[in-house]
This record gives structure tokens, C-alpha cells and sequence, in this order.
């Protein structure tokens, strides 16, 4: 709002055109333009109104201030360390947990191949001398109806046939025995094998769970460091937001006072051109502030 929109506002008022609520809305963006001025001014000069008495409070408060965002930072420096050290930290323990795991798995996985080899060993000695008891149970019950036979009716034929099955059977039984041997060392070495990959397993579960506790306490302080950084980020937050409302009382007061007190004219004086836009935003304020008032007359 400058004089020339002003005055035609006046016109339009005295025609019984008030617009109210626009003069209202338009001094509402113009006061969060101003103030976001006021905080920017302030934010570029205060360092330089230690002099100036009538802000000493904004001035002091904002050195206090400044201290603790400093101390603040530097604790978020040191979280930001412990969080890097302990992210190395687990890594390396992760690293070498793979490393430490795929080793033993490897071993392991050998002897379950080799556990795999007997036991198919075994299972084709298994079928060999079920078929070896297949044989017998023939032979027997062959030797068995031949010799039900009356002994007069038995001719000589039978009799060989019946001696060279008792002969089968003797050379089966043999067989058998030697398969069933053959069969219990491959269980025993079978039984060595498994207690050994038992064995390794027990020894990778105790040592997934030994790094895991020891990554656990990494894992402890990567959760309790960036706890540590969000309360401070928060407490950092907090303060900015009080240095905010200190820079738009000292942008206020050195803008308002630039031109009548020489330490003000002096700090603002690189800053001449927001000055002029923030007196500017000043008086369109205030005459449409005037109209509102006057189209309520």
C-alpha cells in the first residue's frame, strides 16, 4: 500500500466500497514479511549492538545463547564420533563373523559330503545283502521241498541239487556276514562323521552367539548415540528459536531507530536497502490498518 493506492482507496471508501477483509489480509502479509525482515537484519548485525543499551538484553541473552549452541555442537560432534566409531566397529565384528562362519561351514559341508558318500555306500551294501538273504530264504526253502520228499523217491539228481544249494547256503551265510561287517564299519564311521558335525555346528552357534553379543554392544552404543544426537538436535532447536525471536527484536529496534540514533544509522548502514523496503512494509501497514478502521466508521 503506498499514498497513490491510498488515496484511491479513500475514493473507493467514500463511495461505500469499504474492503475490509482484503485491507486486513494484505497488512496480515505485509506484518510476516516485515517480521521475517526484522529477523534476518537482526541475525546480520547484532554482534555489532553490544553499545546500543536499549537491546543489551537481546544482546547479552544472544551470547549466552550462542555458548550453549556451541557446547551443543560440539557434544553432537563427539556423538557423531562415538556413532562412527561404533559403526567400524560393527562392521568389523559382522566382517569377521562371515569370515569365522563361512570357514567352519565349508568344513562342515565337506564332511556332510562325506558323510553323504558312506551313507550311499552303506544303503548299496544294505540292498546287496538283502539280496544275498533273498537268495538264502530261496536256497532253504528249495532244500526244504526237495527234502520232504521220501528218501526213496529222491533221485540221485536231487540230491546233488540239494548238496550244492546247502553249499549256496553256506557260501550266502559267508557273504551276509561279511556284508554285515562291511555295513557296521561304514555306520561306525557314519557315527564318528555326525558327532563331528555336530561338534562344528555346536561351535558355530557358540560362535554366532559369542559375536553377536560382542556386536550387540556396538549396536548398544550406535542406539544410545543417536538418542544422544536428537535430544541435543531438540535442545539446539529450542534455542535457535529463542536467538530467533532476539534477532527480530534487535532487527525491530535498529530498523526503526536508523536515521535518529547514530549507533543504529552506523550498524544499518550496509543494510539501507532492506531498511527502506521494512519502512516501506511499515506505512502500507498502517494505512491499511487506517481503511480497515475507517470502513468500520
Amino acid at each position: 500500500m503506498n499514498s497513490s493506492r491510498y488515496l484511491l482507496a479513500r475514493i473507493a471508501l467514500a463511495f461505500g466500497i469499504r474492503r475490509k477483509n482484503k485491507r486486513l489480509a494484505e497488512a496480515a502479509d505485509e506484518l510476516h514479511l516485515l517480521r521475517q525482515a526484522e529477523e534476518i537484519l537482526g541475525e546480520d548485525v547484532w554482534e555489532q549492538t553490544e553499545a546500543v543499551e536499549d537491546i543489551s538484553v537481546e544482546y547479552w541473552s544472544l551470547r549466552k545463547l550462542q555458548m550453549q549452541v556451541k557446547k551443543l555442537e560440539e557434544s553432537i560432534g563427539e556423538a557423531d564420533s562415538v556413532l562412527d566409531a561404533s559403526h567400524e566397529e560393527r562392521n568389523t565384528i559382522l566382517n569377521h563373523t562371515t569370515e569365522v562362519c563361512q570357514t567352519l561351514e565349508a568344513q562342515r559341508d565337506e564332511l556332510v559330503g562325506e558323510s553323504e558318500v558312506l551313507i550311499a555306500k552303506r544303503d548299496e551294501i544294505v540292498g546287496r545283502a538283502q539280496l544275498v538273504k533273498r537268495k538264502f530264504e530261496a536256497s532253504k526253502t528249495k532244500i526244504s521241498v526237495l527234502s520232504d520228499q521220501d528218501e526213496a523217491d529222491l533221485s540221485d539228481d536231487h540230491k546233488e541239487v540239494i548238496a550244492e544249494e546247502k553249499s549256496k547256503l553256506t557260501e550266502y551265510k559267508s557273504t551276509f556276514s561279511k556284508l554285515k561287517k562291511e555295513r557296521e564299519a561304514i555306520g561306525e564311521e557314519i557315527a564318528a562323521l555326525d558327532e563331528k558335525i555336530s561338534a562344528m555346528e555346536n561351535e558355530l552357534e557358540e560362535d554366532r552367539k559369542r559375536l553377536r553379543e560382542e556386536a550387540s554392544s556396538a549396536y548398544q552404543n550406535i542406539g544410545k548415540a543417536n538418542r544422544d544426537k536428537s535430544k541435543l538436535r531438540a535442545e539446539v532447536s529450542v534455542i535457535e528459536a529463542q536467538m530467533k525471536n532476539h534477532f527480530s527484536e534487535i532487527g525491530r529496534y535498529v530498523s526503526t531507530h536508523a536515521g535518529t540514533e547514530p549507533t543504529c544509522t552506523k550498524i544499518c548502514k550496509e543494510h539501507s536497502h532492506l531498511i527502506a523496503q521494512m519502512q516501506s512494509l511499515r506505512s502500507s501497514i498502517a494505512l491499511n490498518h487506517k481503511l480497515a478502521a475507517m470502513g468500520d466508521a
